[in-house]
């Protein structure tokens, strides 16, 4: 259930019905090469957030674009929220989730580039206490539980999985297949021989938005990876429901803090 298209009397109620579990779908707008829109990663977490509460009721959260987004200003259409106002902001938001009735929090992640921030966010809950939980799932997650359904070789952004999932999902947005410009430039090859990271790491190679060789991409397959995706995050949410060791870990956690104090 949508929680923006709720009465207030529907809210109330759907918070018991959906056990006290949110789903915060992220993404943000950027580009994803030339022919899938700028809102790719917000529309397909929010689009597999609402299928799955469907199987699974969990109350999903009105789209979040608000996510690091800095190495995409360079293209026309991006929005790169200062890093200073990403984590207050998120962190407000998750205590208005909390203060209506939810008090279990799923990221449900679509955007490569949030991982570092939301990863943060998971530890700096241990420095704050909160009456609420808060568990990160991403597209990653749901890409690792059958490889053997992608064929490409080269596919990080804007290529096999994202155009077909969106063909599947919202077709008349897709305008075409992935261009040839998506292969790494391999501009700072030197640098990740030794593991480093520098701040234009992703620039480096792929200063298009686009990191994809040119497999073809069908209905077919985002109809499979969309499964994918859906089957990972109802198998989560139905563990944090049923679960609640991660917020009792918590709660000790806290109050061992508090008695050292």
């Amino acid at each position: 259930m949508n929680w923006e298209e709720l009465t207030a009397p529907e809210f109330s109620k759907a918070v018991t019905e959906c056990g006290g579990v949110c789903i915060l779908p992220i993404g943000v707008i950027e580009k994803h090469g030339n022919h899938l829109p700028l809102g790719m990663d917000a529309i397909n977490a929010h689009e597999v957030a609402e299928q799955a509460a469907e199987q699974e009721p969990v109350m999903v959260f009105p789209f979040y674009y608000f996510g690091q987004n800095t190495h995409a200003k360079c293209e026309p259409g991006a929005i790169a929220i200062r890093f200073e106002l990403l984590l207050p902001l998120l962190e407000s938001v998750c205590d208005e989730i909390a203060r209506n009735g939810f008090h279990k929090i799923i990221f449900y992640n679509c955007h490569g580039g949030n991982l570092n921030l939301l990863n943060y966010f998971c530890e700096k809950m241990l420095d704050c206490e909160k009456p609420y939980m808060v568990y990160l799932y991403s597209t990653c997650h749901a890409r690792a539980r059958d490889k053997s359904i992608f064929d490409a070789e080269v596919d990080g952004h804007g290529g096999e999985f994202e155009t077909s999932i969106m063909m599947a999902e919202r077709p008349e947005l897709v305008k075409g297949q992935p261009a040839d410009y998506g292969m790494p430039l391999k501009r700072e090859e030197s640098f990740r021989k030794t593991g480093a990271v520098t701040p234009t790491w992703w620039y480096a190679d792929h200063p298009g938005m686009l990191c994809a060789d040119r497999t073809i991409c069908s209905t077919e397959k985002g109809e499979q990876f969309l499964s994918q995706q859906m089957e990972g995050l109802i198998e989560l949410i139905r563990l944090v429901k049923q679960d609640n060791t991660p917020l009792e870990l918590y709660r000790e956690f806290m109050n061992r803090c508090t008695r050292r104090n």
